[in-house]
């Protein structure tokens, strides 16, 4: 090994390049799980986006629902391809950040499974929920995620702490799609609950929302033609619309984010600076007789800028592959059989947050370093006047 190859120095000086590595895995390990642990709030707004992406919806702002003048309208626009009479409700699920929502269809038996069809929900076990029934079919990540299966019940009054009104046993089984979520009989959500809420039957058998097929090609000329619609008697929600929100949502998000990362990251550089300027102390008698049989100021630059860059490299990679070895045991425990999405570091929002380590460690060590070797006399350091 040449008395002067990088090699040679981090053989010598295991105690002190282990503990740096070490400390850029740990800061990486902790960077990225801000962004893996908020990508599944992503996840979650991406399906969100997923499913308006499939359908619009226009629902009533009034108590009174939509007028069937109102929906034969909009089942004449050729922008429109079909039109789902519905009601939309939730039921809850356990996120990583508390409970939320899974959405649950309330339509026809005729609809439900072109709806379902569209959203890539699939039957793969029990069957479609029967007319009249106080029947659902749910998509497995719901399934898993509340440890239930086909015979199970859901809804209030089996469990308290669901969002959905009523209760509803669980007949099928989908498969995930775009979205979670599932389909029940609407006529029955209509007779047990809209009139059992104290709505009279007439009023009651106005849909509450209605779910529009966009016809093919015709997705923005929808757009358009919904946001006309009157304000004061019905709201709408479309891919553009519903994805503007999130992204808005998620840019307020990602800047948090960003904020405490930069801190952590001010702190760390800080570290490893005051760690460098220690250890070039400590190589002054070497770096002095280098300087002083010849080798130039820029040698002695680049050398320590490549031993301080490959150790920060080493730190990075070792880092990424400390957090997915985490993130897979979690996953395995937790996250997989709870139906959440499972938790990589290896997609390019993560690794974004892990990059600035390794660049503003190099960077800054460089800097320190180089002002140090400007200042560096050899002669001073052979009469030992350092």
């Amino acid at each position: 090994m040449k008395p002067l190859s990088i090699w040679t120095y981090y053989w010598n000086n295991k105690r002190k390049v282990v503990p740096i590595v070490g400390i850029i895995a740990l800061a990486i390990l902790a960077i990225s799980s801000t962004g893996t642990l908020t990508g599944s709030l992503f996840d979650d707004a991406k399906r969100q986006v997923a499913f308006f992406e499939r359908f619009a919806s226009v629902f009533p702002t009034q108590p009174y629902g939509l007028s069937d003048g109102r929906i034969e309208e909009l089942e004449g626009r050729p922008e429109v391809a079909r039109v789902y009479r519905g009601e939309g409700r939730s039921t809850r699920i356990q996120g990583i950040f508390g409970s939320q929502g899974a959405r649950m269809n309330f339509l026809a038996p005729e609809d439900q499974h072109d709806f379902a069809e569209r959203l890539g929900w699939r039957l793969t076990a029990g069957r479609w929920p029967a007319p009249e029934t106080n029947e659902v079919a749910v998509t497995e990540n719901v399934l898993k995620n509340r440890t239930l299966k086909v015979g199970d019940k859901i809804g209030r009054l089996a469990d308290p702490n669901d969002f959905l009104i009523g209760e509803w046993v669980i007949v099928g089984a989908l498969t995930d799609g775009v979205t979670s979520g599932g389909v029940g009989d609407l006529s029955r959500f209509r007779a047990q609950y809209m009139v059992g809420l104290g709505m009279p039957p007439e009023v009651a058998v106005h849909p509450n929302v209605v779910w529009l097929q966009p016809a093919q090609g015709q997705e923005a000329a929808l757009e358009r033609y919904l946001d006309t619609l009157p304000t004061t008697e019905v709201g709408v929600n479309y891919a553009t619309k519903v994805r503007r929100n999130v992204d808005n949502e998620l840019e307020n998000v990602n800047t948090i984010i960003w904020i405490l990362n930069a801190i952590s990251i001010v702190v760390l550089t800080l570290a490893l600076g005051l760690l460098n300027i220690i250890f070039f102390m400590q190589r002054g008698n070497e770096f002095g007789l280098l300087a002083a049989i010849g080798y130039t100021k820029g040698f002695l630059m680049r050398r320590t800028f490549l031993e301080s860059a490959v150790t920060v490299v080493v730190g990075w990679t070792l880092g990424i592959l400390l957090a997915q070895v985490v993130y897979s045991v979690v996953n395995a425990v937790f996250f997989v059989p709870s139906g959440l999405s499972p938790l990589t570091v290896l997609t390019p929002r993560v690794l974004l947050f892990t990059v600035p380590v390794p660049v503003t460690v190099t960077l800054f060590s460089l800097a320190v370093v180089t002002y140090l070797l400007v200042k560096l006399d050899p002669v001073a350091i052979i009469e030992r006047r350092d």
